[in-house]
């Protein structure tokens, strides 16, 4: 869901990766290595669906960026991962595709740039606006929750 717009194109995903898992399952050389084939091919085949699926949003200017920086660490202790995933899933398509390879898969700015087409600059960029959003997003929740 990290990935996908709906549960219909996670389900989509999921059976493409199987499939591929499936079919390429006599390439593996070392089993040991199996769980991290495995991740590649799921991220990868999400990252191919969304190739198809979605166009990258414009990039919004970095200097409005929300410097609440107490209202933000307050919001974020009392997240859950639940409600932080559904905030992810809210993202805009570039920007939670950039998030989600960075912030969660553990790839660089120069590997996303190359997995998704884009220069350096517009990853680094997707991932400020990703952040920003989503540091927006969590203070508004806790602001909701605690007028309650």
């Amino acid at each position: 869901m990290r990935y996908a717009n709906s549960k219909d194109d996670a389900n989509d995903i999921f059976q493409q990766a199987f499939y591929l898992i499936y079919k390429n399952l006599n390439q593996l050389k070392n089993p040991e290595a199996l769980s991290g084939w495995v991740k590649r091919i799921f991220v990868n085949t999400a990252l191919e669906v969304v190739k198809k699926n979605a166009r990258y949003s414009n990039i919004e200017d970095m200097e409005s960026a929300v410097n609440s920086n107490e209202n933000w660490n307050d919001a974020i202790q009392n997240l859950s991962t639940k409600e932080l995933a559904v905030l992810i899933q809210q993202l805009p398509d570039g920007t939670r595709m950039v998030f989600n390879l960075y912030a969660i898969e553990g790839y660089s700015h120069k590997e996303i740039s190359e997995q998704l087409g884009i220069s350096l600059g517009t990853s680094k960029s997707q991932l400020f606006d990703a952040r920003k959003k989503l540091k927006a997003a969590v203070i508004n929740l806790q602001t909701v929750n605690t007028s309650i």
